[in-house]
């Protein structure tokens, strides 16, 4: 989504203020060539990406129409959940990918929304593939099953509710072993997640760890501050700091840490 570009977002706040009246007609018309540029490559992008399924569009607008605002005030979650938590296809066909070429079997997702890209990573799973995916909101408990009972893959996910933290612990006990884990709840949460996840053993070997919002809407690169005001840049550089791990930062709309240890990544035994 082009929103997430600080640059775009300053270029179209600029076109509606005041100040654009005193700009050159020309020079007006070339800004405005360039948002549209910009708009056009993300556009391009969903559209030259494989279509995602009829189950995973229904589930992308009842999420863009559900009255969030109403339940929060109601009191059935403790914040506005916002529809643009959810993925868009790029994302969601770009974990596909990742799933199906590395054979995975064993998926964990922290973060599942109304579920869209544990769907998304359930459909290139094999029949006897899992996803268990964390999800903090009890109100989400009642939303997701009827989502997932649309697909044939949707007996593949299993929600744990709660803090992701504490899940985390309950799978370190479990004994569960994940091929490719998906991370993308709270920003604040990402450093503890990632450091549980490869502490308590629960990445397989080969495992890829993948953290989403990297860019974090331009905030982790335009604003570096401490980790309290810039937990997602404190993450970034963390991982980039430790020698046991490679990781690569794809440009993929808000960005997409990928992470693996470095043993792997450079062919050496453990």
């Amino acid at each position: 989504m082009a929103g997430s570009d600080p640059a775009v977002r300053e270029l179209a706040a600029l076109l509606e203020s005041p100040e654009i009246k005193d700009v050159k007609p020309e020079i007006r018309e070339k800004l405005e060539k360039i948002l549209e540029m910009s708009n056009k490559r993300h556009n391009y992008a969903d559209e030259i990406t494989t279509t995602h399924s009829d189950v995973l569009d229904q589930i992308t607008q009842e999420t863009r129409t559900h009255p969030w605002e109403e339940v929060f005030k109601a009191g059935k979650t403790s914040w506005i959940m916002p529809a643009r938590m959810i993925s868009g296809p790029v994302t969601s066909q770009f974990l596909k990918f990742i799933v199906s070429m590395t054979k995975a079997k064993q998926v964990l997702e922290i973060g599942m929304f109304t579920g869209y890209t544990a769907l998304s990573m359930a459909e290139a799973l094999p029949p006897d593939g899992v996803v268990i995916t964390c999800e903090i909101s009890d109100y989400l408990k009642g939303l997701t099953p009827e989502f997932f009972s649309r697909s044939p893959h949707g007996k593949k996910i299993k929600p744990y509710f709660g803090p992701a933290g504490e899940t985390l612990e309950t799978l370190t006990k479990e004994g569960r072993l994940f091929d490719v884990i998906f991370v993308d709840a709270d920003k604040p949460g990402y450093r503890g997640y990632v450091d549980t996840i490869l502490q308590n053993g629960l990445l397989a070997p080969n495992g890829i760890i993948l953290a989403d919002n990297a860019f974090f809407g331009g905030r982790a690169y335009m604003n570096p501050k401490s980790r309290d005001e810039n937990p997602i840049n404190d993450f970034n550089e963390y991982i980039a700091s430790r020698a046991d791990l490679r990781q690569v930062l794809l440009p993929i709309r808000d960005g997409m840490l990928a992470i693996r240890r470095t043993s792997e990544v450079e062919g050496q035994a453990d």
